[in-house]
């Protein structure tokens, strides 16, 4: 539970439906300041849907999401967004800004009614984002001669120049090349054990999971299965049922990963 008085996201009996058709919850699920939250399952669990809820860019059919005790809908758009940064998984390609712009645009929140144009503060934030993620060479490119990668390194970026203590992450490494994805990974786990950021982030990649979260969310159906820490979560016998296939733990040095047995069989 989060201390009276510490920032913390939280959702009380948070639901989502589209036509009557249940998306998300009912679901209880409250952040500690400074942990990282994994949420994975299969396609169509509800992961995508679930951020969203967390960050205000949906209001949920029923229950709450606060902010500090503070329902989020009731947060100015400014004041949420200096708070809870989104990286999404899925982003228009045509989008007529260059990579620099994009990250520029991630200042808007701190930006007064009477600013005729960025500070010098937000030209540093932006330089600043930029080397941690590895992407000022393509600062001056437009986003659409950008590569998929490319593009999600760019925006990740973006995020960091926004500068809010709250990252939510969907699917932060995919269409990323090998390079690419160890250097992202490497980054959140920085911003994990020294940035003094909350991380919630979805993922396919189960071994990332593991070695990133604090706990981890396992959804199915827009409900949670489970939710604790790695070693309990990411474990054959949770795995299976939650994604319908056979898994088996990989050591990794002192690490027992789970990882997907393309030649067992369930149950075997």
């Amino acid at each position: 539970m989060t201390a009276a008085g510490a920032s913390g996201l939280a959702a009380r009996g948070v639901e989502w439906r589209v036509a009557e058709r249940s998306i998300v919850g009912p679901l209880d699920l409250e952040l500690e300041p400074g942990e990282c939250l994994g949420v994975v399952g299969p396609n169509g669990a509800g992961k995508t849907s679930l951020l969203r809820l967390l960050t205000g860019l949906e209001r949920p059919s029923g229950g709450v999401v606060t902010l500090d005790g503070r329902r989020l809908a009731d947060w100015p758009a400014k004041a949420r967004a200096r708070r809870i940064g989104y990286v999404p998984q899925l982003r228009p390609v045509d989008v007529p800004l260059t990579a620099g712009e994009l990250l520029l645009s991630g200042r808007y929140p701190y930006l007064s009614a009477s600013q005729l144009a960025p500070a010098a503060s937000d030209f540093a934030a932006v330089a600043a984002a930029a080397r941690r993620v590895g992407v000022t060479a393509l600062l001056p490119r437009p986003l659409r001669e950008l590569s998929g990668g490319e593009r999600q390194s760019v925006y990740v970026a973006a995020a960091l120049a926004q500068a809010s203590e709250i990252l939510v992450l969907d699917e932060p490494t995919t269409h990323l090349d090998a390079g690419n994805r160890r250097r992202v990974a490497a980054l959140l786990l920085e911003l994990r054990r020294h940035g003094g950021h909350t991380l919630v982030v979805s993922t396919h990649d189960l071994r990332f999971a593991g070695r990133l979260c604090d706990r981890v969310l396992a959804l199915k159906d827009g409900h949670a299965v489970v939710c604790g820490p790695p070693s309990e979560v990411l474990v054959p016998g949770v795995l299976e049922p939650l994604f319908d296939a056979p898994f088996r733990l990989w050591r990794d040095g002192d690490e027992l990963l789970p990882v997907l047995d393309l030649e067992g069989e369930r149950g075997a």
